[in-house]
């Protein structure tokens, strides 16, 4: 092996996050990286930009398997992409700091406030930000009384959840009593949240003792009531007004690292709302750096390296979705094809093949 690299580990479940992250790094020289993952049939294996790969069976493993890939790999830069496995590196970071150097992350207390929406939104409140829109516990003991004044619709989320999943809409108290009443949802692990009509946004920041020194923002066109899915139709652009919503919200967290914060934009009155902090790297963050020329996944390596971050500058720009490019162009509108998500697969086919293969079989 060569003396002048570095070797990092980068631990997840998500293969998407990890080619993603591989994408974005690939033209760094002087980096090697290795995955640990517990995703049994992790694409992210066939990766041409991986060195190795080891599985592990639960979270609570990751306390003891880390070192041992740490002294295995000969690890320089430990690196977790997901949030579970950020929020054990952040438990043990002590440990992991005297083999290793290790990414920059928010300390475990403030890191499970910051995942969990009703914990979160308890915080923000206790310090009189309401960046929320209306909400209400279902565990709240005055919960039924309460109702009375709820401006429904709303959504009935889960305190912790990912990618939408879990989310029922309710339009009326009616409905919610009889959602209630058939699914009986743990109280303590759900909350009732103001449905607002609009698009999504995703700010994303890297943090240095809650102070944003990175930032970059994203948002979909306006969704109708139900579509909680993922977003291909983004618009990258400057957008302050977002970053003012958040900065207060980081600070009192004294956030460090990287956050992807989904937040929602009232169309009719222009006002931004608070949904929740993705305490990890996200989706679309090819994208990033594509689109908005803003590479977060080298920024943060650099930062772990103990370097200063590349210089860039900002752009604006757009992705569209399949859909969107097949009826823009049969309307005769013919958007740039290079506005696709998908071409960056092309510089990682085997596991990207392999994804499409094990998601099928």
């Amino acid at each position: 092996m060569m003396t002048n690299q570095r070797n990092v580990l980068l631990i997840a479940y998500d293969e998407h996050l990890v080619l993603s992250f591989l994408y974005c790094v690939r033209k760094q020289k002087g980096f090697n990286y290795y995955l640990l993952t517990h995703k049994p049939k992790s694409s992210a294996g066939h990766s041409r930009y991986l060195k190795g790969l080891r599985y592990y069976k639960e979270y609570s493993d990751l306390e003891t398997v880390i070192p041992q890939c740490l002294k295995e790999w000969s690890i320089d830069l430990l690196m977790p992409i997901g949030e579970k496995e950020s929020l054990e590196v952040s438990r043990n970071r002590s440990t992991f700091e005297k083999l290793c150097k290790v990414m920059p992350l928010t300390d475990p207390e403030h890191f499970e406030i910051a995942t969990n929406k009703k914990a979160l939104n308890r915080f923000l409140l206790d310090r009189d930000l309401h960046l929320m829109s209306a909400t209400l516990e279902l565990d709240d003991p005055q919960f039924k009384s309460k109702l009375d004044d709820f401006p429904f619709p709303g959504l009935v989320k889960p305190a912790q959840g990912a990618f939408g999943s879990g989310i029922t809409t309710v339009k009326d108290r009616k409905e919610l009593e009889s959602f209630l009443e058939k699914e009986n949802p743990e109280p303590s692990h759900y909350y009732l949240l103001e449905y607002i009509s609009g698009s999504d946004i995703n700010c994303i920041v890297v943090c240095e003792d809650g102070d944003v020194k990175h930032w970059s923002v994203q948002e979909s066109p306006a969704k109708e009531i139900g579509n909680y899915n993922k977003n291909d139709d983004l618009i990258f652009r400057p957008a302050p007004e977002v970053l003012e919503v958040v900065k207060p919200m980081l600070k009192a967290l004294n956030y460090q690292g990287v956050a992807c914060i989904d937040l929602r934009r009232d169309t009719a009155k222009n006002k931004v709302f608070l949904l929740e902090i993705n305490a990890r790297f996200w989706g679309s963050m090819m994208a990033s750096l594509l689109r908005a020329n803003v590479n977060f996944p080298l920024i943060m390596l650099k930062l772990t390296a103990g370097e200063s971050a590349p210089e860039y500058k900002k752009t604006e720009g757009k992705q569209i979705s399949t859909n969107t490019y097949i009826r823009e162009t049969l309307r005769f509108k013919f958007p740039r094809i290079s506005q696709l998500k998908f071409w960056p697969y092309l510089n990682d086919p085997m596991a990207r093949i392999m994804k499409y293969w094990y998601q099928r079989f």
